[in-house]
């Protein structure tokens, strides 16, 4: 009696975590319609340990047909983030190395002076700040980011609409990128390797909690999308924190036209970048991301920032 007990609890158990896996695949491939669906696509890549939990118990029960089943989906589920894990060919031997990095202050309460000193060490040509309020940027701007990166585009806003794109060559051609709910930027810029490279620092909105704030997300992202769709073909950066992950369609959506994902041609693996001002400092979802065409990136790193509830993302690419 306690046998089938303890059977029937097993059963029950695989066929739950046997279940998220089959609806980690099915939100992975669907388009995400409010927070309802967005805020479990961001746990996707967790579902990779619930499948493999569902082969282990159903075949230490010996139930061979449940078993070969959840060896199918777990192998879906590896399917949607292996992409992340095989990087692309590297870049020939000589090219210019680009460095790129984005930080998000959190409504401007990330420490300047930490991050001027991370800008030093890892020696970027292009940085996008988000959630720069007017006190933030007046750090930024009294302090030695500017000396190293002399080229700013900054249009900065209170909460967490103010955003900063700044260069070490030139900018032209800037402009703010219209109809988005935060303040996106972009320039062009000629780069190591790569002349009249169009930069993009993006912050589309956030499903933060709230009827119709999920909606208005994709639609942002929809609206960047538009935006990136309808520029001359040639060399593009857009860094930024995104506020989706890889698992969100609505996201990779983004990835046409030759755009790529940094974390995905180096290989990174799974990043996680968000949020670190809760759960012991361990972020759990990976929203900051690097996007371009015409160059591979080599290297994906992130960093922490005290006062912030974004990891530093740190990504070095050369022209293709």
């Amino acid at each position: 009696m306690i046998g089938k007990v303890f059977r029937a609890g097993g059963v029950a158990v695989g066929v739950l975590m046997l279940a998220v896996g089959v609806v980690a695949v099915w939100l992975h491939f669907s388009p995400s319609t409010s927070n309802l669906t967005i805020y479990p696509t961001s746990a996707v890549p967790l579902a990779v340990l619930s499948t493999i939990a569902a082969v282990l118990v159903f075949a230490s029960l010996r139930n061979w047909v449940l078993a070969g089943v959840s060896v199918a989906v777990a192998g879906a589920v590896l399917v949607t983030q292996v992409p992340l894990w095989r990087a692309s060919p590297p870049p020939a031997a000589g090219s210019p190395t680009i460095t790129v990095l984005s930080s998000n202050l959190m409504v401007g309460s990330g420490d300047v002076g930490e991050l001027a000193r991370l800008i030093a060490d890892v020696d970027p040509d292009v940085v996008s700040v988000q959630e720069v309020t007017a006190q933030a940027f007046t750090r930024i701007e009294s302090s030695p980011i500017t000396v190293k990166l002399p080229n700013v585009y900054a249009v900065p806003g209170p909460g967490a609409v103010g955003t900063v794109l700044l260069t070490r060559a030139a900018q032209r051609d800037q402009t703010r990128v219209p109809g988005m709910i935060l303040h996106n930027l972009a320039a062009t810029a000629d780069l190591p390797g790569a002349p009249q490279t169009r930069l993009l620092a993006v912050h589309p909105g956030a499903p933060v909690p709230g009827a119709g704030h999920g909606e208005s997300a994709i639609a942002d992202l929809g609206v960047l999308r538009a935006h990136i769709e309808g520029l001359p073909a040639g060399r593009l950066i857009a860094v930024g924190d995104f506020n989706a992950t890889w698992d969100h369609k609505h996201y990779r959506d983004l990835l046409t036209g030759g755009i790529e994902d940094a974390a995905d041609q180096a290989g990174a693996g799974w990043l996680p970048t968000y949020p670190t001002d809760r759960l012991l400092g361990r972020p759990v979802v990976g929203i900051d991301h690097v996007i371009s065409r015409g160059f591979v990136a080599t290297e994906v790193k992130t960093y922490h920032l005290s006062g912030a509830d974004h990891r530093v993302l740190v990504v070095r690419l050369s022209p293709r």
